[in-house]
Protein backbone atom coordinates (compact mmCIF):
# COMPACT_ATOMS: atom_id res chain seq x y z
CA UNK A 1 0.00 0.00 0.00
CA UNK A 2 2.17 2.26 1.23
CA UNK A 3 4.39 1.53 -2.43
CA UNK A 4 1.35 2.62 -4.59
CA UNK A 5 0.99 5.79 -2.43
CA UNK A 6 4.46 6.72 -3.01
CA UNK A 7 3.74 5.84 -6.36
CA UNK A 8 0.60 7.94 -6.81
CA UNK A 9 2.67 11.03 -5.43
CA UNK A 10 5.06 10.92 -7.50
CA UNK A 11 3.16 10.57 -10.59
CA UNK A 12 1.16 13.63 -9.09
CA UNK A 13 4.27 16.02 -8.70
CA UNK A 14 4.86 15.22 -12.34
CA UNK A 15 2.05 16.33 -13.74
CA UNK A 16 2.50 19.30 -11.34
CA UNK A 17 5.27 19.82 -12.65
CA UNK A 18 4.10 19.31 -16.56
CA UNK A 19 1.67 21.86 -15.65
CA UNK A 20 3.87 24.85 -14.35
CA UNK A 21 4.09 27.47 -15.84
CA UNK A 22 1.84 25.95 -19.29
CA UNK A 23 -1.60 26.79 -17.19
CA UNK A 24 -2.45 28.24 -20.27
CA UNK A 25 -1.73 25.42 -22.58
CA UNK A 26 -3.23 22.97 -20.83
CA UNK A 27 -6.57 21.69 -21.75
CA UNK A 28 -9.18 19.23 -20.89
CA UNK A 29 -10.32 17.25 -23.98
CA UNK A 30 -13.58 14.58 -24.84
CA UNK A 31 -15.23 13.00 -27.40
CA UNK A 32 -18.71 11.43 -28.40
CA UNK A 33 -18.91 9.37 -31.75
CA UNK A 34 -21.58 7.46 -33.14
CA UNK A 35 -21.72 3.86 -32.54
CA UNK A 36 -18.93 2.78 -30.48
CA UNK A 37 -21.42 1.05 -27.51
CA UNK A 38 -22.89 -0.73 -30.66
CA UNK A 39 -20.20 -1.93 -32.63
CA UNK A 40 -19.83 -0.79 -36.32
CA UNK A 41 -17.35 0.96 -37.88
CA UNK A 42 -13.41 1.04 -36.94
CA UNK A 43 -13.72 4.47 -37.09
CA UNK A 44 -17.23 5.88 -36.01
CA UNK A 45 -18.47 8.97 -37.28
CA UNK A 46 -17.67 11.62 -34.68
CA UNK A 47 -20.14 13.99 -32.98
CA UNK A 48 -18.41 16.36 -30.48
CA UNK A 49 -15.61 17.20 -29.53
CA UNK A 50 -14.91 19.26 -26.91
CA UNK A 51 -11.91 20.98 -25.23
CA UNK A 52 -11.54 23.36 -22.07
CA UNK A 53 -9.05 25.64 -21.08
CA UNK A 54 -7.27 24.82 -17.74
CA UNK A 55 -6.45 28.18 -16.82
CA UNK A 56 -8.82 30.51 -18.38
CA UNK A 57 -12.06 27.89 -18.39
CA UNK A 58 -12.71 28.63 -21.70
CA UNK A 59 -14.75 26.31 -23.90
CA UNK A 60 -14.59 25.27 -27.47
CA UNK A 61 -16.52 22.48 -29.07
CA UNK A 62 -17.00 21.19 -32.34
CA UNK A 63 -20.19 19.60 -32.59
CA UNK A 64 -22.10 17.88 -35.77
CA UNK A 65 -25.33 20.13 -33.87
CA UNK A 66 -23.71 23.16 -34.57
CA UNK A 67 -23.73 22.86 -38.12
CA UNK A 68 -26.37 20.57 -39.08
CA UNK A 69 -28.47 24.12 -38.12
CA UNK A 70 -26.64 25.72 -40.69
CA UNK A 71 -28.61 23.27 -43.35
CA UNK A 72 -25.23 21.13 -43.82
CA UNK A 73 -26.02 17.44 -44.10
CA UNK A 74 -24.64 14.78 -41.44
CA UNK A 75 -21.44 14.04 -43.60
CA UNK A 76 -20.47 17.53 -44.49
CA UNK A 77 -21.01 18.49 -40.93
CA UNK A 78 -18.83 15.82 -39.40
CA UNK A 79 -16.01 17.28 -42.52
CA UNK A 80 -16.19 20.18 -41.13
CA UNK A 81 -15.96 19.90 -37.47
CA UNK A 82 -12.83 17.85 -37.93
CA UNK A 83 -11.80 20.93 -40.30
CA UNK A 84 -12.48 23.44 -37.87
CA UNK A 85 -10.71 20.75 -34.92
CA UNK A 86 -7.66 20.52 -36.64
CA UNK A 87 -7.17 23.99 -37.09
CA UNK A 88 -7.49 24.52 -33.78
CA UNK A 89 -5.75 22.45 -32.80
CA UNK A 90 -2.57 23.39 -35.37
CA UNK A 91 -2.95 26.93 -33.45
CA UNK A 92 -2.42 25.67 -29.83
CA UNK A 93 1.19 25.99 -28.61
CA UNK A 94 2.78 22.38 -27.86
CA UNK A 95 -0.48 21.47 -25.61
CA UNK A 96 -0.88 19.22 -22.52
CA UNK A 97 -4.02 17.22 -23.31
CA UNK A 98 -5.81 15.82 -19.90
CA UNK A 99 -8.32 13.26 -20.66
CA UNK A 100 -10.42 9.92 -19.52
CA UNK A 101 -8.93 6.99 -21.63
CA UNK A 102 -8.64 8.76 -24.76
CA UNK A 103 -5.05 6.78 -25.81
CA UNK A 104 -6.77 3.79 -26.42
CA UNK A 105 -6.67 1.89 -29.59
CA UNK A 106 -9.72 1.95 -30.69
CA UNK A 107 -10.86 5.09 -29.21
CA UNK A 108 -9.61 8.46 -28.82
CA UNK A 109 -7.16 10.74 -30.23
CA UNK A 110 -6.16 8.05 -33.03
CA UNK A 111 -9.86 7.28 -33.88
CA UNK A 112 -10.24 11.10 -34.47
CA UNK A 113 -7.37 10.44 -36.83
CA UNK A 114 -8.68 7.71 -38.66
CA UNK A 115 -12.17 9.32 -39.19
CA UNK A 116 -10.70 12.61 -40.12
CA UNK A 117 -8.52 10.29 -42.99
CA UNK A 118 -11.81 8.78 -44.44
CA UNK A 119 -12.05 12.78 -45.84
CA UNK A 120 -8.45 13.05 -46.71
CA UNK A 121 -7.68 15.53 -43.68
CA UNK A 122 -4.01 14.42 -43.23
CA UNK A 123 -2.00 17.48 -42.14
CA UNK A 124 -2.16 17.01 -38.57
CA UNK A 125 -0.50 14.98 -36.02
CA UNK A 126 -2.18 13.20 -32.56
CA UNK A 127 0.42 10.66 -32.35
CA UNK A 128 2.96 12.48 -30.54
CA UNK A 129 0.77 14.70 -28.22
CA UNK A 130 1.98 15.16 -24.45
CA UNK A 131 -1.20 14.15 -22.83
CA UNK A 132 -1.97 12.51 -18.91
CA UNK A 133 -4.70 9.79 -18.55
CA UNK A 134 -6.84 10.91 -15.62
CA UNK A 135 -8.23 7.29 -15.88
CA UNK A 136 -4.82 5.94 -14.78
CA UNK A 137 -5.05 7.40 -11.26
CA UNK A 138 -9.06 7.05 -10.50
CA UNK A 139 -10.22 3.62 -9.56
CA UNK A 140 -13.91 4.58 -10.98
CA UNK A 141 -15.88 4.85 -13.96
CA UNK A 142 -16.08 8.37 -15.16
CA UNK A 143 -19.77 8.97 -14.47
CA UNK A 144 -19.77 7.45 -10.94
CA UNK A 145 -16.11 9.43 -10.20
CA UNK A 146 -18.68 12.58 -10.99
CA UNK A 147 -21.06 11.45 -9.05
CA UNK A 148 -19.13 10.95 -6.20
CA UNK A 149 -16.97 14.30 -6.33
CA UNK A 150 -19.95 16.43 -7.15
CA UNK A 151 -18.97 17.07 -10.82
CA UNK A 152 -21.30 15.69 -12.60
CA UNK A 153 -23.52 17.86 -15.01
CA UNK A 154 -27.63 17.18 -15.36
CA UNK A 155 -26.64 17.31 -19.19
CA UNK A 156 -24.23 14.59 -18.89
CA UNK A 157 -25.84 11.13 -19.90
CA UNK A 158 -23.41 7.10 -20.45
CA UNK A 159 -22.04 6.59 -23.57
CA UNK A 160 -24.94 4.23 -24.45
CA UNK A 161 -27.08 6.62 -23.98
CA UNK A 162 -25.34 8.87 -26.12
CA UNK A 163 -25.42 6.66 -28.73
CA UNK A 164 -29.08 6.22 -28.71
CA UNK A 165 -29.06 10.10 -28.73
CA UNK A 166 -27.30 9.70 -32.04
CA UNK A 167 -29.19 7.24 -33.70
CA UNK A 168 -32.25 8.98 -32.91
CA UNK A 169 -30.42 12.38 -34.42
CA UNK A 170 -30.51 14.49 -30.93
CA UNK A 171 -27.00 15.22 -32.10
CA UNK A 172 -28.10 18.75 -29.38
CA UNK A 173 -27.91 16.22 -26.70
CA UNK A 174 -24.95 14.42 -27.22
CA UNK A 175 -23.55 17.88 -27.71
CA UNK A 176 -24.49 19.38 -24.28
CA UNK A 177 -23.58 15.90 -22.73
CA UNK A 178 -19.72 15.74 -23.83
CA UNK A 179 -19.44 19.59 -22.81
CA UNK A 180 -20.51 18.35 -19.16
CA UNK A 181 -18.10 15.42 -19.24
CA UNK A 182 -15.12 17.40 -20.34
CA UNK A 183 -15.97 20.51 -18.03
CA UNK A 184 -16.11 17.55 -15.23
CA UNK A 185 -13.02 16.13 -16.16
CA UNK A 186 -11.43 19.30 -15.48
CA UNK A 187 -13.08 19.42 -12.68
CA UNK A 188 -11.73 16.31 -11.17
CA UNK A 189 -8.37 17.08 -12.54
CA UNK A 190 -7.81 20.42 -10.30
CA UNK A 191 -9.40 18.14 -7.45
CA UNK A 192 -6.62 15.84 -7.71
CA UNK A 193 -3.87 18.20 -7.84
CA UNK A 194 -5.37 19.32 -4.97
CA UNK A 195 -5.58 16.42 -3.27
CA UNK A 196 -9.11 16.70 -2.66
CA UNK A 197 -10.00 14.00 -5.15
CA UNK A 198 -13.12 11.52 -3.75
CA UNK A 199 -11.17 7.74 -5.46
CA UNK A 200 -13.28 5.05 -3.99
CA UNK A 201 -12.41 1.47 -5.54
CA UNK A 202 -14.86 -0.13 -7.35
CA UNK A 203 -14.34 -3.74 -8.20
CA UNK A 204 -16.28 -4.25 -10.97
CA UNK A 205 -14.91 -1.58 -13.12
CA UNK A 206 -14.35 -1.97 -17.01
CA UNK A 207 -12.77 -0.25 -19.11
CA UNK A 208 -14.82 2.76 -19.24
CA UNK A 209 -14.51 5.33 -22.13
CA UNK A 210 -17.62 7.69 -21.20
Amino acid sequence: MSMQIEQGDRKMNEIKLQIKGREQDTFAIHYSCECFHNGGAVAPAVCTISIVNYKSKELHTFALHNYMIQGKSLLESEQQLLKDFIEFYKSLNNPLFIHWAMDSLEYGFKAIYARAENYGLYDFDLSQIEDFNLSEVIDSGLIKSLEENNCKRVTVLGGKDEAICFNKRAFDMVKMSTEGKVLGIMDLFEKYLSNDLVNNYDDERMIEYD
